[in-house]
C-alpha cells in the first residue's frame, strides 16, 4: 500500500497572502518614522540657523526677519504640509548680553498614510539659543 504524495501547490500564494499586509504596514510605518525624523532634523537646523543669524542683527524687527528667512530657506526641503505651516519666533527679549531663543514649529500631515490608522496631524517644535554680544549696541527697532 502506497501513501498518496502530498503536493505543496499553492503554498507560495498562501504565504504571500499572509505576509503582504504585514510588509505593507511595516513599509508605511517606516515612511511615517522617516517623515517625522527628517522634519525634526530640518526644524532643528532652522532654529539653529535662525538664532545665529538673528543674533547678528541690531534690532528685534531685523532679527525676526532673519529668523523668517532661515525658516523659509531650510523648510523648503520639508514635506508640503510642513512647508506651509512652518513658523519661527523669537521667544526671549532682545538685549545685549542675553541669550536669544528661537522656536520653530510645523505640523506634519499623516493623512496620506491612513492605512496605519495614524491619520491626522502631528506638531513638532524645536528651540535653539544663541547669545547676543554684550559689548555690541542693540537698537530697540524704533530709532535707527
Amino acid at each position: 500500500m502506497r501513501r498518496p504524495q502530498r503536493t505543496e501547490r499553492g503554498t507560495m500564494a498562501l504565504e504571500m497572502v499572509i505576509l503582504a499586509p504585514i510588509l505593507l504596514i511595516l513599509f508605511f510605518f517606516l515612511l511615517a518614522c522617516g517623515r517625522y525624523f527628517q522634519t525634526s532634523s530640518l526644524l532643528e537646523n532652522a532654529a539653529r540657523d535662525g538664532a545665529r543669524s538673528a543674533s547678528q542683527e541690531r534690532s528685534l524687527g531685523q532679527a525676526q526677519g532673519k529668523v523668517d528667512e532661515a525658516v523659509a530657506r531650510t523648510m523648503d526641503q520639508a514635506v508640503e504640509s510642513c512647508k506651509t505651516s512652518a513658523s519661527g519666533a523669537i521667544t526671549t527679549g532682545f538685549a545685549a548680553g542675553t541669550p536669544l531663543s528661537v522656536e520653530v514649529t510645523c505640523t506634519i500631515d499623516y493623512r496620506d498614510l491612513g492605512l496605519l490608522g495614524i491619520g491626522g496631524d502631528t506638531t513638532i517644535t524645536k528651540q535653539f539659543s544663541s547669545s547676543l554680544d554684550p559689548y555690541r549696541g542693540v537698537r530697540d527697532g524704533e530709532n535707527p
